[in-house]
């Protein structure tokens, strides 16, 4: 099997918190992001590095932490528990953590599988041993099976990674099987009614970089989190995007112009941006006068003269129009001298994947979903979204 998890962002990590058990047979737990985000052009860098091997072919909720281009989520480990700020990421199947974070040893119910693992990414990898050990999520336990990292390339100031892509892209393993992911365990433990997430994520707007502002619902959704009705839409049947969280998106317009017809992509936590096949990328930036490609930074500028004209920018799914403002899709002012770019000049969040148009055209990551609240519904094999409350 080939391994596909791939280059996650350097972040310092902060603590997350448990929110209440509800009593509707879901599971909370809340999102947070750390301090100190990267560069610009290291994110762009980050995002494309992320899926360049995949397109060349080889309810109970948490609080969450938006660390502005990335989210953690905080698990339990061994008994009594350790924790450990995770990664947030729907696009891997796999939870491992660094040594330095998890103790076997100052567990009683650690257990070491004899194995051994290593997972390739786009600028390193990451390897180590094999263990099993009760995981906490809130107020609820459950066996998980996760490896126990004595490399990680990358990483540095990450305690680790939990993925809730389908369990057939779990590599933690050398014997080849599917590892299930702590909401499959919640599942099939009994203690949640369906396997499903329900994600809530927040921008951040004041400039700042730490806050604790997204929520994970395992079990079902919070109701609370979105406004309308979910739109659900069946994993695409292209691939490789059915691998993953994979859908459709019928249409991409720039106001009313149409800058591609059906392409297939990717719905992804892990990634930051909103990245689209260079195609498309062309296609949407001809129609704004003067925005050019920051080489230092990857990503698109917009001259100042043109920022009033802007226009929406709408994906059509599952034949819901979802829209993003300009004020959605363009970097907040008071944040681009804190991630690196030049202050004064406008940035977009929407940048290129690359010369990918077959089964992988877009990537739909942190900086559209922070605008809708997402369904990862393993159950009905679908994704859901709907505009975020």
């Amino acid at each position: 099997m080939v391994n596909k998890i791939l280059p996650i962002l350097l972040l310092s990590v902060a603590c997350a918190f448990a929110a209440p058990t509800p009593k509707d047979g879901t599971v909370k737990a809340t999102l947070k992001r750390p301090a100190n985000p990267v560069q610009l052009k290291d994110v762009h860098n980050r995002d494309v590095r992320r899926w360049a091997n995949l397109a060349t072919g080889s309810s109970s909720s948490i609080p969450a932490i938006n660390a502005d281009v990335s989210y953690l989520i905080t698990v339990g480990l061994g008994t009594p528990a350790q924790d450990v700020d995770l990664i947030f990421d729907t696009g891997s199947s796999d939870l491992w953590v660094q040594t330095a974070n998890y103790n076997p040893k100052s567990s009683s119910t650690s257990k070491n599988l004899d194995e051994t693992w290593t997972i390739e990414y786009g600028s390193g990898d990451a390897s180590g041993k094999e263990y099993t050990d009760i995981a906490t999520i809130g107020s609820y336990t459950f066996t998980q099976e996760f490896g126990i990292a004595s490399t990680a390339e990358g990483f540095t100031g990450v305690d680790g990674l939990v993925g809730f892509g389908p369990d057939d892209l779990s590599v933690i393993t050398n014997k080849g099987e599917n590892i299930p992911t702590p909401v499959d365990n919640l599942y099939s433990s009994g203690q949640i009614g369906s396997d499903v997430i329900g994600v809530y994520f927040q921008p951040i707007t004041d400039g700042g970089s730490q806050e604790t502002n997204g929520e994970i619902t395992f079990g079902g959704v919070d109701s609370t989190k979105y406004t309308g009705d979910i739109t659900y839409v069946p994993i695409t049947t292209a691939s490789p995007a059915n691998e993953y969280w994979g859908i459709d998106v019928s249409s991409v317009k720039y106001g009313s112009t149409s800058v591609t017809s059906t392409i297939h992509g990717i719905v992804d936590t892990g990634t930051t941006l909103i990245l689209l096949s260079s195609t498309a990328v062309s296609a949407l930036y001809k129609n704004i006068s003067g925005a050019k490609l920051d080489n230092n930074s990857g990503l698109y500028t917009i001259p100042a003269s043109e920022v009033s004209k802007l226009e929406d920018i709408t994906f059509t799914i599952g034949g819901t129009a979802f829209t993003l403002t300009p004020s959605q899709y363009l970097i907040p002012a008071n944040q681009v001298a804190n991630l690196g770019g030049t202050s004064g000049d406008t940035y977009s969040w929407i940048g290129s994947l690359g010369d990918n148009e077959s089964g992988l055209a877009f990537i739909l990551g942190q900086k559209f979903l922070e605008n809708f609240y997402s369904v990862f519904d393993t159950t009905n094999s679908r994704v859901g979204l709907a505009v975020a409350a």
